[in-house]
């Protein structure tokens, strides 16, 4: 019992990781020693277990066709498997709650927390290496791999770097609604403000300039004062409230830019392999190929229509592919990166502290919105910087004691050498 406990624990530290913008779940698994065990887990998932469950439910219930099954079973490793991805489930529901408040308040301790944190869990692998290496030699391979690993985390980690994928338009009109509303209908990849101001929406500005002249003129005025201020997070957010009541009149067509279906199927397969790699995080992917405020919109929007009684069809289908694309993902990429840990551990272990490393650049402290665009900063000399040095021996101690306390309790677990 107590090392289910401490295994839901594992799962919940996972959890809460997961839900920090740049921080990844498997630097958790890895500083807590459920790294290898967890993708040999999802390695080990395959549907032959549902044929087996239908043989022995169709086949009059043989005890043999039920033995297999048990075993069957047995080998998925489901308690391991349930147990973790239960604190997992638990910590995303509990940290949403809190999580986004401190980072949207106390942007610069909170990110200096974790990345003091993820800088000490750089460590656990690296100790993995020693012994997963029987020469000099393999050493040397995987600290050349950490290097081509840190290179393409310190690059994939760069907002600047984004990739818009191939796009579609639907137009819809107006039923005399906002903006916000028609936008909920999309799905949209696309702000309030990106579609009050996109070239192919000239009409929807003529409309409401004259229904609303007043509503049209503030608008106006500003998006020119968007283009001369360097505005914060909380600045960027104020500025969007007048785009949500913006009154659409009544058969005014809208164009709603939105990802191709096949794109967010890629998206999210990438995606979701990026979550179980330590320093990378999947949100940070879908940024990267512009699809994360889609998925969250189309969320929202699917959510907001059910309320209402409307069953939104488009909504369903693309996050019903998105969802197979990250079981698909996930399943077919834990079998790689499981069997490269079997085979080839020290390599495989010197690119997942490279990317540890180079990840850091997404999770910096000291961010400023320059042209609407998050930039890494370089800290003045004031209070916030003290507080951030403090938040960050914080984060580098904890993972001191999880790593103190995982080696306490249990084994670390054993990497076949290279």
């Amino acid at each position: 019992m107590r090392e289910r406990i401490l295994l839901f624990l594992k799962g919940m530290c996972m959890g809460i990781a997961d839900v920090i913008p740049g921080v990844s779940g498997g630097t958790l698994a890895l500083v807590l020693g459920v790294y290898k065990e967890f993708v040999d887990t999802l390695r080990g998932l395959h549907p032959r277990v549902l044929l087996t469950a239908w043989r022995w439910l169709s086949g009059g219930r043989k005890p043999e066709d039920l033995e297999q099954l048990k075993q069957e079973l047995l080998d998925l490793n489901l308690v391991f498997l349930v147990t973790l991805v239960g604190g997992i489930f638990t910590a995303v529901l509990i940290g949403s709650t809190f999580i986004p408040f401190l980072i949207e308040n106390h942007p610069v301790p909170t990110r200096a927390f974790f990345f003091g944190l993820i800088l000490a869990s750089v460590y656990v692998p690296s100790k993995m290496i020693q012994r997963a290496s029987n020469s000099g030699a393999m050493i040397g391979v995987a600290a050349l791999l950490a290097v081509v690993g840190a290179a393409f985390g310190f690059w994939v980690t760069n907002p600047a770097n984004g990739y818009s994928g191939a796009r579609d338009t639907v137009a819809l009109t107006s039923t005399g609604e906002t903006i916000k509303d028609i936008a909920r209908r999309g799905p949209t990849s696309a702000t309030l403000e990106q579609i009050y101001w996109a070239s192919d929406n000239a009409a929807l500005r003529e409309a409401v300039a004259r229904e609303t002249p007043e509503v049209a003129s503030e608008l106006a005025a500003l998006r020119e004062a968007a283009g001369k201020e360097q505005l914060d997070k909380k600045a960027l957010k104020a500025r969007s409230v007048p785009y949500e009541a913006v009154m659409v009149p009544k058969g005014t067509s809208v164009n709603l830019p939105r990802p191709a279906l096949w794109f967010i199927g890629i998206a999210g397969a990438v995606a979701i392999c990026a979550m179980i790699l330590p320093g990378i995080s999947g949100s940070y992917i879908l940024l990267i190929f512009g699809v994360y405020f889609f998925i969250l919109n189309a969320l929202k929007g699917m959510l907001s229509l059910l309320a209402s009684g409307t069953v939104p069809f488009n909504h369903i289908l693309y996050l019903g592919v998105f969802g197979v694309a990250l079981v698909a993902g996930i399943l077919s990429f834990a079998r790689v990166l499981s069997f490269l840990l079997d085979r080839y551990a020290a390599p495989t272990l010197g690119v997942l502290v490279g990317l540890m490393l180079g990840c850091l650049r997404g999770i910096w402290p000291f961010q400023q919105v320059v042209d609407g665009a998050l930039v890494n900063i370089l800290p003045a000399g004031d209070a916030g910087v003290t507080g951030a040095a403090i938040a960050a021996v914080v984060g580098f101690v904890l993972v001191v004691a999880l790593s103190f306390v995982g080696a306490r309790f249990e084994d670390e677990p054993e990497v076949e050498s290279a």
